[in-house]
């Protein structure tokens, strides 16, 4: 097991190396000098001052000088300062990175709840009214698009009810019921086409499992049907759903860019967004290998906890 959990680990280390690598040429070769865009448009035209800033920055040194500059400052996770006003990079991070966990975070959990339980309803149900509905719920939570949901529940919930806000952000700490008010709809949104995803890995799985010999076994043997249920079939089939649940959330953590945007939530999706129409090179290297390295270990993550609960996986 110890050889299977650093086989993970090796693996996610360099990951993250090719990542930041390929974030840091990427940048370098895109069209565009920053120094020119830290000085603004009348001292860029300035050869002298562009030349001077490009000093500053270290943008003169030959790159593979640069690389390892980086590089090494990465290994302190010192990300470097914001090309405008001076403020670290990890100052911004810090302050978005837990805006964005804890809408993934609720969103998988709502999702998960939902999912889980409209899953294992329509497995028992087979073929019955309750599964078609069920079936086809998630495949109408399948097929619409996280930004028409979100528009749909503002006209809904905020516009005509008048029951909760339709955007921004209160931190907890200032008042936590406008907290809670302001992150319901974004992580609903979110969580509804998870809560259908799960649903369908839920089902089947759980069908899968009801097929199996032992079950028939228990069934004869006089077992309660909510024991076989819950403690054997649900047991055996939730290895799938974890799986599943494991990759939505390593998806959230870099793809919450349209809800962040239509809910004005300040998360790092956000921020990301921000700074590539800024050109801000700091924060967007920051903000990529931040959101890579997040999907890379929660991936990693996955497949640990996979081989723990199914040892014929490692």
């Amino acid at each position: 097991m110890l050889r299977f959990v650093s086989k993970n680990v090796g693996v996610a280390i360099v990951q993250i190396f090719i990542v930041a690598t390929l974030v840091f040429l990427l940048l370098r070769f895109m069209p565009g000098d920053p120094a020119v865009l830290v000085l603004g448009t009348e001292r860029g035209a300035d050869p002298a001052a562009v030349e001077a800033m490009r000093a500053t920055l270290g943008l003169d040194q030959p790159l593979l000088t640069q690389y390892f500059t980086w590089f090494a400052d990465i290994l302190r996770l010192d990300f470097g300062q914001s090309l405008f006003n001076n403020i670290d990079v990890t100052t911004y991070l810090a302050e978005r990175l837990p805006k964005t966990l804890e809408l993934a975070v609720v969103a998988i959990i709502i999702g998960s709840i939902i999912g889980i339980s409209l899953g294992i309803i329509a497995a028992v149900k087979r073929g019955g009214v309750v599964d078609m509905i069920v079936s086809s719920i998630a495949a109408a939570g399948l097929s619409f698009p996280v930004y028409v949901t979100g528009t749909v529940l503002i006209l809904l919930l905020s516009l005509q009810l008048n029951l909760l806000p339709a955007s921004g952000y209160t931190a907890f700490s200032e008042d936590p019921v406008a907290h809670i008010q302001k992150l319901f709809l974004p992580a609903i949104t979110v969580a509804l086409p998870l809560a259908a995803s799960i649903a369908r890995m839920t089902r089947s799985s759980m069908l899968e499992v009801l097929g199996k010999d032992f079950v028939q076994t228990l069934r004869a043997k006089g077992l309660a049907e909510k024991m076989i249920i819950f403690k054997h079939v649900l047991r055996n089939a939730i290895i799938s759903v974890i799986t599943v649940i494991g990759l939505e959330l390593a998806n959230l953590i870099g793809g919450t860019v349209l809800i962040e945007f239509l809910f004005n939530w300040p998360g790092l999706s956000s921020l990301l967004v921000e700074s590539i129409n800024n050109r801000n090179y700091p924060i967007i290297q920051g903000s990529i290998i931040v959101i890579a390295a997040f999907y890379i270990l929660i991936n990693r993550a996955v497949e640990i906890i996979y081989g723990l609960m199914d040892p014929r996986t490692r």
